[in-house]
């Protein structure tokens, strides 16, 4: 059944997925805000968790923050979503240009937030997906480690694990940040050093090795708070389906997530030489030419920094290798190394044709998508 206001959607796929929305009935108008992951999402929020359903692979946070502002749209939790869809990425926007711009510059930050706002996976940013919150976090996080703000630190690091898999590899960066790289103002902050025991340190600061096991001690609540996010994660999920590995299992009815694609490299080199289709969940061209774009920019990002570089690591390359690529432009949104390198890059250079040719190229792929997935064909 075709919905005569908006005749092209696939009404084939909407009775084919694992959940659809509205979860009786036929495709309504609202069906186009509310298609493949977002349907998921809709269903936790007004249903809950419960043991064998495919939805239990997405985790709780999300959900729970569409059901919670339920409240003040009448109890409609698709507006309650696309509402704070939005407003969660105008906020994590204005943050990620906030620290662009005090670390590189204006122009840097400018280009920056335009590279990533064309971006084709950042259309789900208005949608009723868990990229905005999980940015928003990320970028809580990013500012507390670059303006030495524990509090923020804590709160971001905690609640990461329970808004995407990913989350909890935010640990090491967060290991990075306190035990091996150059930013060491909370350690100085934290505790009282025996000047007559400190040396001159990386890039001109002054430490003291003999408190090393010290500053381990003291950096150990924000490396544990990703883990106990996660461990929150599993307590909520025995509570709910009496099984605290119900989200795991649950990825059986995908078949593609796995920690242990990781290891097999040559797998992925077979995935990534094997495109079946422009886009689909696999076989997709498209995420393969967006891989090879990470790729490029990598270079970029690793002379900004190896703190940087380690981000880049666990936001892109980790979900690149445990799906085999699958879905890879969306989980690309988020990566926002990729867009301070090329938006380094791109404001240090007179390289604004080239510039304009990627945005360009950038934004018609993602009108692409966005046609795609308000129509319910694959878009990520």
């Amino acid at each position: 059944m075709k919905d005569r206001f908006w005749p092209a959607l696939d009404a084939e796929e909407f009775e084919r997925v694992h959940q659809h929305w509205p979860r009786e009935g036929g495709p309504v108008f609202a069906t186009h805000f509310a298609t493949w992951d977002a349907a998921h999402y809709l269903f936790l929020s007004e249903v809950g968790y419960s043991a064998g359903v495919p939805s239990c692979a997405f985790y709780p946070l999300w959900p729970l923050c569409i059901r919670g502002f339920a409240f003040c749209t009448g109890g409609n939790h698709l507006i309650s979503g696309l509402i704070l869809a939005n407003v969660f990425s105008l906020a994590a926007w204005w943050l990620f240009y906030r620290i662009v711009d005090k670390r590189f510059g204006g122009k840097a930050a400018m280009s920056a937030l335009i590279l990533l706002l064309v971006f084709p996976g950042s259309l789900f940013f208005q949608f009723v997906y868990s990229e905005s919150l999980f940015f928003l976090l990320l970028m809580v996080l990013w500012t507390g480690l670059d303006e030495d703000r524990p509090r923020l630190i804590l709160v971001s690091a905690l609640l990461l694990p329970m808004t995407r898999a990913i989350g909890v590899f935010c640990v090491l960066p967060i290991a990075w940040h306190f035990l091996g790289g150059p930013c060491l103002s909370l350690r100085a902050l934290w505790r009282k050093r025996d000047r007559s025991s400190e040396t001159l340190g990386q890039d001109g600061v002054v430490v003291s090795p003999s408190l090393f096991p010290r500053e381990c001690l003291r950096a150990s609540p924000f490396l544990m708070a990703p883990l106990l996010g996660w461990a929150a994660y599993f307590l909520l999920m025995d509570a709910w389906t009496g099984n605290p590995l119900e989200g795991f299992q649950a990825q059986r009815f995908w078949g593609v997530q796995s920690i242990y694609n990781i290891i097999d490299l040559p797998k992925f080199i077979v995935a990534f030489l094997s495109p079946t289709d422009f886009h689909e969940l696999t076989g997709s061209f498209l995420d393969r030419i967006i891989f090879a774009y990470v790729v490029l920019s990598a270079p970029l990002v690793w002379r900004l920094g190896k703190g940087l570089f380690l981000w880049l690591m666990v936001l892109t390359f980790l979900p690149a290798l445990s799906g085999d690529l699958a879905s890879f432009t969306r989980f690309c949104g988020v990566s926002f190394p990729v867009f301070v390198g090329l938006g380094v890059y791109f404001s240090s250079r007179p390289a604004k044709r080239l510039f304009l040719v990627c945005c360009g190229i950038c934004g018609c792929l993602h009108l692409v998508l966005l046609w795609r997935f308000v129509n319910y064909h694959w878009a990520g």
